[in-house]
This record gives structure tokens, sequence and C-alpha cells, in this order.
């Protein structure tokens, strides 16, 4: 082989080192940033992790507050719902006594006229249930 085709490989050979070198430390730079994201990303991953956690932790103690504040709640409606049951029955008799009275009532006064030949102004009760039993009467006749 000739001088100058020798050196003419030995240049494309010495070339054809520095492109390899080159891309040797690109790609060792590459491997390094690679190994420092990898470090960063191993990082996030643990605080996910965490946070994950405690967000479900987080979740079951909401859940156990909401199991809890739903049985409270529902055992208060329950009550009430026997509360208002008992109001409706007791109105519905408060109802039925002030019908009997008003009945009563009127039969006492259709009573009274038919026996006595002058009619009086107005009853004069003599005892507080009186007053108020007269004042009961009135206002269901005005209603």
């Amino acid at each position: 082989m000739s001088p100058s085709v020798s050196l003419f490989v030995n240049i494309v050979i010495l070339a054809a080192l520095a492109v390899t070198i080159f891309y040797c430390l690109r790609l060792s730079r590459q491997f390094n940033q690679m190994r420092a994201d990898r470090k960063a990303f191993e990082t996030l991953i643990q605080s996910l992790n965490l946070a994950s956690s405690r967000a479900e932790a987080s979740i079951r103690s909401f859940k156990e507050t909401a199991v809890g504040n739903g049985d409270i709640l529902q055992d208060k409606i329950n009550k009430s719902r026997a509360l208002s049951d008992e109001l409706e029955i007791m109105i519905q008799a408060g109802d039925s006594l002030a019908d009997r009275l008003q009945a009563l009532a009127e039969k006492s006064r259709r009573a009274a006229t038919d026996t006595s030949p002058a009619p009086s102004a107005e009853i004069q009760p003599r005892t507080r249930a009186e007053k108020e039993l007269l004042d009961a009467i009135k206002a269901k006749q005005q209603s």
C-alpha cells in the first residue's frame, strides 16, 4: 500500500473515531441527564404515593363521619316524624272536642232560650276554665 493511501485511510479512521467519540460523549451526557431525571421521577412518584395514601385516609375519615352524621340525622328525622304524627292526632282530637263543645253550647243555648222568657245579653263565667271555654267557643263560631 502506498503511503498516501495509508495516510488517507488513517485520516478516515481518525475522523470516524472523532465522530464516534463525539457521539459517545453526547450519549454519556444524555445517560447522565436520564439518571438525574430518573431520580427526580422517583422522588415525584414517592411524593405522589404519600399524597395518595393521605387522600385515601382522608376519604375513609370523611366516609366514617358521613355515615355517623347520616345515622344521627336519620334518627332525628324518625323522631320528628313520630312527633309530627302525634301532633296530628292531638290536633284532630282537639278539633273533634271543639266541635262537640260547640254542639253542646248550641244545645245549651237553645235550652236556655226555651226556658227563660228574657234572653240574657251574655253569660258570665265563674272560673278561669269557663272563661277559656267560652272564648274558644266564640272563636270557633266566628270562624
